[in-house]
C-alpha cells in the first residue's frame, strides 16, 4: 500500500506546477516561518521531497538532523538549511526512486528496549564474574558501578540519559578490571640435545611468566643458576666436557615470584665424531670406520638413498672401542647417504651425540 502511495504521490508531482521547496507527511504537515513540522508515517516515519523543472530530487537525507518532538511529530531544520546542499537529479518518470526519502527512525519503546538490553546484559556479565580473579581496587569501582546501573535501572523515574549513562559506566568500570598477577604454573623441559657448541635446551612458555631461570648440577655437584632469559630456549656453551653427566631444571618467574622447579632432565655431553673411511670395498658392501669416543656406550650409523634420510636403515654398534662396520645387500648403482653418532647408557639415560658429517658412498660393486 505504501509503495502504491507513493507511486500516485510521484505522478501528481510531474503534472504540478513548479513549486518552492516544500515537506509533506502522508498525514499533514504544519508550517511556521522558519520550521517544518512533519507527522509521522509509521513505518515509514515520513517522507520528504522537492521538484524543480519537472525534475525529482532528493535532498541527503542521512545528513538531515531531526529534532524529534515526540513520538507523533518531528521537527526538520529551516528551510534555509537544505539550500546550499548538493542534490541529485532523476528522471520524473523514474517511479520507483522519484525523490521519495525514508527517514529510519527507532520508536521510543524500542529505543527504550534495547537500553533495557544493553544495562542488563552488562549487569549479568558483571554478576559473572570472579572477585578472586582481580585486584581489590577495580572490583570496588566495578561493584560501585554495578549497584549505581542496578539502582537506575529500578527507579521509574530515571531518564533515558541517567539509564544510558549507568549503562556506560559499567561497561567501563567492567573493561577497567585490572586481573591479579600471580606465581605462574612450572614448565617442563621438552629436549636436551648434544650440539657442536654444547647442550641445548628447549622448554614450554608459561603465561604469566615474564622470564625463566635455567639451574645446572654438573655431576655430583650442587645446583647453580646459570641463566635467566625470557626466551624458551637456551644453549649451554659451558657443557663441553666429553662424557660428563648434566642435569638441569628451569623456574617461570614474575613480579610476584617463582614457580615450582620443572622436572630434572639429564644428559650426558657426548662430541660428535667422523668418519675415516666409507668405501665400497666388495659386492653390494659398503666399509664403514669412524673415530672413537672414549665415554659412548656405542654407535649409532643410519643410511638411506634419500638426502633426508627418510626410509633409513639403522646399525647399532655396541662398545665404544668397535669403531668398523660393513653394510651389506646393498643396491648396485645406489648413491647411499652416510651418517654416524655415539650414544651413551647410563640406568634409563640415553644421550645421543650430534651426528657426523654425512658421507655418501656409490654402490659400483
Amino acid at each position: 500500500m505504501k509503495r502504491l502511495c507513493a507511486y500516485l504521490l510521484a505522478i501528481a508531482l510531474v503534472f504540478t506546477t513548479v513549486t518552492p521547496f516544500s515537506a509533506l507527511a502522508a498525514e499533514s504537515v504544519e508550517s511556521d516561518d522558519a520550521n517544518q513540522y512533519v507527522n509521522l508515517d509509521g513505518e515509514w516515519n515520513f517522507k520528504l521531497y522537492r521538484t524543480y523543472s519537472r525534475m525529482f530530487q532528493y535532498l541527503p537525507y542521512n545528513m538531515v538532523e531531526i529534532t524529534w518532538e515526540d513520538n507523533e511529530t518531528a521537527l526538520l531544520p529551516s528551510v534555509s538549511d537544505f539550500s546550499t546542499w548538493e542534490t541529485v537529479s532523476m528522471p520524473y518518470d523514474d517511479i520507483t526512486t522519484g525523490g521519495l526519502l525514508p527517514l529510519e527512525r527507532e520508536t521510543t519503546e524500542e529505543t527504550e528496549s534495547s537500553a533495557a538490553a544493553s544495562d542488563t546484559a552488562s549487569a549479568e556479565k558483571a554478576e559473572a564474574l570472579t572477585e578472586s580473579d582481580y585486584t581489590a581496587d577495580s572490583w570496588a569501582a566495578m561493584q560501585a558501578a554495578l549497584e549505581t546501573a542496578k539502582a537506575v535501572a529500578a527507579n521509574d523515574s530515571a531518564t533515558q540519559t541517567e539509564v544510558d549513562e549507568a549503562a556506560a559506566a559499567l561497561t567501563s568500570a567492567i573493561d577497567a578490571l585490572e586481573e591479579k598477577v600471580t606465581v605462574p604454573a612450572a614448565t617442563e623441559i621438552t629436549s636436551a640435545v648434544n650440539k657442536a657448541n654444547g647442550i641445548k635446551l628447549t622448554w614450554d612458555t608459561v603465561d604469566g611468566a615474564t622470564s625463566f631461570q635455567v639451574y645446572r648440577k654438573i655431576g655430583s655437584g650442587s645446583w647453580k643458576k646459570v641463566k635467566t632469559t625470557s626466551s624458551t630456549s637456551w644453549t649451554d656453551t659451558a657443557a663441553t666436557k666429553n662424557g660428563t653427566k648434566y642435569q638441569y631444571k628451569v623456574y617461570a618467574v614474575n613480579a610476584v615470584g617463582k614457580s615450582k622447579a620443572s622436572a630434572t632432565e639429564t644428559i650426558y655431553r657426548l662430541t660428535a665424531k667422523k668418519f675415516t673411511r666409507a668405501k665400497n670395498v666388495s659386492s653390494k658392501k659398503i666399509s664403514l670406520k669412524w673415530t672413537r669416543n672414549t665415554k659412548a656406550t656405542g654407535y649409532i650409523i643410519e643410511y638411506s638413498t634419500s638426502s633426508d634420510f627418510s626410509g633409513a636403515k639403522t646399525v647399532t654398534v655396541k662398545g665404544n672401542k668397535n669403531v668398523t662396520t660393513t653394510l651389506k645387500n646393498l643396491t648396485k648403482g645406489k648413491k647411499y647417504y652416510i651418517r654416524m653418532r655415539p650414544y651413551k647408557t647410563d640406568r634409563s639415560v640415553t644421550s645421543y651425540a650430534g651426528w657426523s658429517k654425512v658421507k655418501t658412498v656409490t654402490v659400483k660393486k
